[in-house]
């Protein structure tokens, strides 16, 4: 198979978006920890587990496709079902990492939601590469594929690890970088596990041009972004102002008197 038809710069672009994601994502994880309600904790974590999952882990993937094509510079086919739907296990995988961490580190419960959340990933990967469709078979070499399954378990316990301590921005940006290139590593390592053969007396298959798909995907999943980003930027600190001493607060009418 080739893996960089369209040149190294698909990759590089990859990389970029998954670490876009695992940024926003680790932004809006910060922001929940201020939160004073259920209700806004679980609204900012909604919007980690897409930002993580949707965008840093399936988009980013699927940007990856762009330049992979299969022998002889066959390209692939999708099912547009199963590709949605690996987007959507991606997000509930981070998100079920998430909401059961709690606050603070407790070990067995990291491991726990770190192998929920790898195992939830691992199906996601799965799914979306079981969407390709090709004029022959696909067909699953699993040494290298387990090899991808274990670093997604080590991607999921660091990350739910560093998500549980307070970090300060260049740091964010760091692990965020790390993310993107281990997810498009654990991606590489799965494609090497597939071994497709190409036979010309099989039919054209069904399914989407990935190019035709992924580009209103990207362009909406960019845009979705911008939606915490705005939110984080306008949201009121209301750990802050909820801490702020009564006398204080009985002082403020005195001073706009």
């Amino acid at each position: 198979m080739s893996y960089f038809a369209m040149g190294y710069w698909v990759l590089g672009l990859s990389v970029t978006v998954s670490a876009a994601g695992a940024l926003v994502g680790f932004t809006c994880i910060k922001q929940s920890k201020k939160s004073v309600t259920s209700r806004f904790r679980m609204v900012w974590l909604t919007a980690a587990a897409v930002s993580i999952g949707a965008i840093g882990v399936w988009l980013a993937i699927f940007v990856s496709m762009l330049g992979v094509n299969g022998p002889g510079g066959v390209s692939f086919r999708y099912d547009v079902p199963r590709l949605l739907s690996a987007a959507i296990l991606a997000g509930l995988a981070v998100f079920a990492g998430l909401i059961f961490l709690g606050r603070t580190l407790e070990w067995l419960r990291l491991i726990g939601c770190a192998l929920a959340m790898s195992a939830g990933l691992s199906l996601a990967m799965y799914v979306g590469m079981d969407a390709i469709q090709v004029r022959g078979s696909v067909e699953l070499r699993w040494a290298p594929i387990i090899g991808s399954i274990v670093l997604l378990i080590a991607l999921s316990v660091a990350t739910l690890w560093f998500i549980l301590h307070h970090w300060p921005a260049p740091a964010l940006v760091i692990a965020a970088l790390v993310v993107g290139l281990s997810v498009i590593g654990a991606h590489y390592l799965w494609l090497a596990g597939l071994d497709v053969r190409v036979d010309p007396r099989v039919s054209a298959p069904d399914g989407e041009d990935l190019f035709t798909f992924l580009v209103p995907m990207f362009v909406i999943g960019m845009l979705s972004l911008a939606i915490p980003i705005t939110a984080v930027l306008v949201a009121p600190d209301r750990r802050t102002s909820g801490s702020m001493p009564s006398a204080a607060r009985g002082a403020e009418p005195e001073m706009i008197r």
